[in-house]
């Protein structure tokens, strides 16, 4: 049960690691400054969508030792021990990424019902997604 677990959450992380930065929450943002990409992609995978009570010391034994081994966890709870973290589930960046999945497999040819069924999604979802085109970038500039 549990290397399911693991292998689960390894897929989900290894699914998400594209996400476009800039949409990303500030949060998340945050845990990858102090403590690096792999340690924030770790932590989402885990407790995405709800909180995480990071202890003052990671111990070996600690859950975030056995997630993100001994040394992460110490220098995690170095940059944010005793804090309670709302961890988001970037609900946003991963819409961004699924709607560009399947803006491709319609240019390459796949049908709205098939692309129905492969995504969860209704024929109207997938005709309003396609429609609506690449998105604008989110880049400007401020005196423009």
């Amino acid at each position: 049960m549990a290397e399911a677990r693991s292998q689960t959450r390894r897929e989900r992380r290894d699914a998400m690691t594209d996400l476009p930065r800039h949409l990303l929450p500030a949060s998340l943002l945050l845990i990858a400054e102090y403590c690096g990409e792999t340690t924030m992609w770790a932590i989402w995978s885990e407790y995405g969508g709800g909180h995480l009570s990071v202890p003052e010391r990671a111990t070996p034994e600690h859950s975030l030792s056995q997630l993100l081994g001994y040394a992460a966890a110490r220098k995690f709870c170095q940059a944010f021990g005793g804090e309670l973290l709302n961890i988001p589930k970037a609900a946003a960046a991963k819409r961004a990424v699924r709607n560009e999945c399947i803006r491709r497999d319609r240019r390459n040819g796949m049908g709205h019902f098939a692309l129905c069924r492969k995504y969860g999604l209704t024929e109207r979802q997938i005709i309003a997604i396609c429609q609506a085109g690449e998105p604008k970038a989110f880049n400007f500039d401020l005196f423009d």
